[in-house]
């Protein structure tokens, strides 16, 4: 790490410190670090969203984060949900998509969204890049104590041409452009929550365990037994283990020529995986989706686009394929 352009970073609290040649603008140097960056984001369209607050019952003040226009209520729920700060995952998405289109990250490139010295050196100059995507956001839902399948939408500000079937244009629609059913995790392996993509990969290799739901009697059984790490790994890992509470032998898995694949939390991604079904709670973790869907998905959604994951249902007008 070059200590020329990178003095100090303390994550998560804007006390940024740094010393960059060649800046056309001045670089951030003071407790305003943090401001500083956030508005340069929003200037290039990757961050359309600002903090703020609304009065509640007796003055109390309420965070309830303000977006550039009108968005869906559990877009703003997901936004409301987290500190304003460098480990937001909204933040940090934009920032993965500047990367991207800045040419700091590559096709295949990972990015956690943080503020190394390449992306500053680049947010403050001139001819930083602007985002040239309309803000995008995907919505998966369980639709945990409902009959509605499991599914994945994707809001896109603005009037879009509707994705209909074969991934062609079907009808000019307003905000959401596209559906699928996908497949969440067993045993709720899948957690709530929101994360911005931060790989993709149109095919590539996937190793792990799958958690298969065993009775205690079983459990109790595998005591001191071990399995691979994933299929034919050479590292070893206890057979058993609980997942949500629950308990499960741990079944190692090697599958090659995964497609489709757009990472967002720790190795979770949304991908095609070949299955009799969809619409229900099968994967290890992933977002499992269809042959037919998958490739159109992949097109749609791009690095930094934030991925939530809620038990709700899915409300408003479906663009579901």
């Amino acid at each position: 790490m070059c200590r020329s352009f990178f003095q100090k970073l303390l994550w998560g609290t804007g006390a940024l410190l740094v010393s960059l040649p060649a800046w056309s603008t001045p670089p951030p140097a003071s407790s305003n670090d943090f401001r500083q960056i956030v508005a340069r984001l929003q200037d290039l369209g990757y961050l359309p969203i600002t903090r703020a607050f609304v009065h509640g019952p007796n003055g109390t003040r309420i965070r309830h984060d303000a977006f550039l226009w009108a968005v869906p209520q559990p877009l703003q729920r997901a936004v409301d949900e987290y500190t304003w700060n460098l480990k937001n995952p909204f933040i940090r998405g934009a920032i993965i998509q500047f990367e991207r289109e800045n040419g700091i990250l590559g096709p295949k490139g990972m990015s956690e969204g943080r503020l190394h010295p390449a992306v500053l050196h680049a947010l403050f100059r001139k001819t930083a890049r602007p985002d040239r995507y309309a803000y995008e956001w995907a919505y998966v839902t369980k639709g945990s104590g409902t009959r509605q399948p499991e599914q994945l939408h994707v809001w896109a500000h603005g009037s879009h041409f509707v994705i209909g079937a074969r991934g062609k244009p079907s009808a000019l629609g307003k905000d959401w452009i596209w559906g699928t059913l996908v497949n969440t995790g067993v045993l709720g392996s899948t957690p709530n929550g929101t994360w911005p993509i931060y790989q993709r990969l149109p095919v590539t290799t996937m190793r792990g365990v799958f958690p298969v739901p065993i009775s205690r009697g079983e459990y109790q059984a595998l005591a001191g037994k071990q399995v691979p790490q994933w299929g034919g790994a050479a590292v070893r890992m206890s057979a058993r283990g609980m997942v949500n509470g629950h308990p499960v032998a741990w079944q190692p898995y090697n599958d090659p020529g995964i497609r489709w694949v757009n990472y967002f939390d720790n190795g979770r991604g949304i991908h095609y995986y070949p299955r009799a079904g969809y619409g229900f709670p099968q994967s290890a973790g992933c977002v499992e989706e269809p042959a037919g869907t998958a490739p159109i998905t992949y097109r749609v959604l791009h690095y930094g686009v934030p991925v939530t994951i809620s038990a709700s249902g899915f409300k408003g007008h479906s663009a579901l394929s």
